[in-house]
């Protein structure tokens, strides 16, 4: 059970339950954590004004979901593991590069850079080494694509401590996170 009640459209004001159908035109569905959302009309519109921001960027969706489901394991949110987990397989990612990207790992170079940034982004809270910018620049991610992982990474820190904080029921195939482990192994 959910520590932060979820709200459906009748629960919520006019300008609440107009987000919850922008939301449901977009997924097909309103997801518990929108719904836990709801009870802050700022906090939810501060997630899809970024979620929207990030989606329009240079990095690819594929990509994005990766990022999403690293932060995810890192930060043990079963629920964001859960949603990305199926998010990846309705974009057709096989199960073994979306658990590959759980672990930090991509067979692509510019990818792989891009998930080493993320992991190291998490363990520093930013403070990623010269040596580390140095290594994903060689492997030909730009400084717009850099920003646009700070972006994403700060995205899902957001969605990972909203619902590890508001213990927000899963309502997708539940996936759990591997456990604790170093943010920073490569």
């Amino acid at each position: 059970m959910s520590r932060i009640k979820t709200l459906e459209s009748t629960e919520v004001p006019q300008p609440i339950a107009a987000l919850y159908e922008a939301v449901q035109k977009k997924l097909g569905l309103v997801p518990n954590m929108v719904k836990a959302l709801g009870h802050s009309a700022s906090a939810l519109q501060g997630y899809l004004n970024l979620s929207g921001a990030v989606s329009g960027g240079k990095l690819p969706a594929v990509t994005r979901e990766k990022i999403a489901l690293l932060v995810a394991e890192q930060n043990q949110c079963d629920y964001c593991l859960s949603a990305h987990t199926a998010i990846g397989g309705v974009m057709k990612i096989p199960a073994s590069e979306i658990e590959a990207a759980r672990n930090g790992e991509s067979e692509d170079r510019k990818e792989q850079a891009i998930l080493v940034l993320t992991r190291h982004l998490l363990a520093t809270q930013g403070n990623v080494s010269d040596r580390t910018y140095a290594s994903i620049a060689d492997a030909g991610v730009t400084e717009e694509e850099a920003a646009e992982v700070v972006a994403n990474v700060a995205l899902n820190v957001f969605t990972n401590y909203f619902n590890r904080f508001a213990q927000t029921e899963i309502d997708f195939p539940v996936v759990k996170s591997h456990g604790p482990s170093c943010a920073c192994s490569h």
